[in-house]
């Protein structure tokens, strides 16, 4: 038997958050860097950020949500580890600019990578914030989990009213463990003082979302269109029920 839902937990890049590094294949191209040879010296994937990511998943293989991702505890590339806390964000572009020749064929133009992200469109579904403000009104839970950077938590923080709506806000680099670890959503479920399988999660991040649903949670894909992701959320919220708090 289901039980109906009492909380919701919502990532915050690319769903409270416009998506991130919308426009990377055109600096890779204007760089004369290979395509997506950016995101992989970044991040080591180029599967889940921003715009560019979800065309590469849309043209590639069938999304699956009913496999956990491998090693989802893994730590094996310097972001994973500048968002549990184990590099400084100094100590992360050190890396970067290290590995840059191999990966790019080239130095990496950190001037021009600083003006490309100072001009890099990015802002604030509107529409997913008001959703968080009604769904805590009408009495559910509501959580905030991200993996983030903790040198920007005094920036991605002044962008939307986080502690006004969310009574738990799960930061990987102040917990150290990172989505799609288990443990972080188990961590918030609890803080939340939720089941798992009383929760609905909602991630733009294929691997996170799978990890999630493994662990019991109702979960929402969030695609390129906010409002058809707080459609299939309300969806879920009626098919369960929901079970307000006092």
């Amino acid at each position: 038997m289901q039980h109906p839902i009492e909380g919701v937990v919502f990532d915050y890049g690319g769903v409270i958050s416009s998506p991130l590094f919308r426009g990377i294949g055109r600096f890779e191209a204007d760089m004369g860097y290979p395509q997506g040879s950016v995101l992989e010296l970044l991040f080591g994937e180029t599967h889940y950020i921003g715009v560019e990511g979800r065309e590469v998943l849309r043209d590639g293989p069938p999304v699956t949500l009913d496999v956990v991702p491998e090693a989802a505890h893994a730590v094996t590339h310097d972001w994973h580890r500048l968002e549990v806390g184990e590099l400084t964000l100094e100590e992360y572009f050190a890396g970067v600019a290290q590995r840059a020749p191999e990966v790019l064929g080239a130095p990496i133009d950190f001037d021009a990578y600083r003006r490309f992200t100072a001009s890099m469109p990015m802002g604030v579904h509107w529409p997913v914030v008001h959703r968080v403000r009604e769904l805590k009104a009408d009495g559910l839970k509501v959580a905030l989990l991200t993996n983030n950077v903790k040198e920007w938590g005094d920036s991605w923080r002044t962008t939307f009213p986080v502690d006004e709506l969310f009574e738990v806000v799960v930061d990987s680099s102040e917990v150290g463990m990172r989505k799609p670890d288990p443990r972080i959503y188990q961590l918030t479920c609890d803080r939340l003082d939720v089941a798992p399988q009383s929760a609905a999660f909602v991630d733009d991040n294929t691997d996170n979302v799978a990890a999630a649903r493994h662990l019991g949670m109702e979960v929402v894909l969030f695609g390129d269109d906010p409002w058809a992701a707080l459609a299939e959320l309300d969806a879920i919220l009626r098919r369960r029920g929901t079970v307000a708090t006092a």
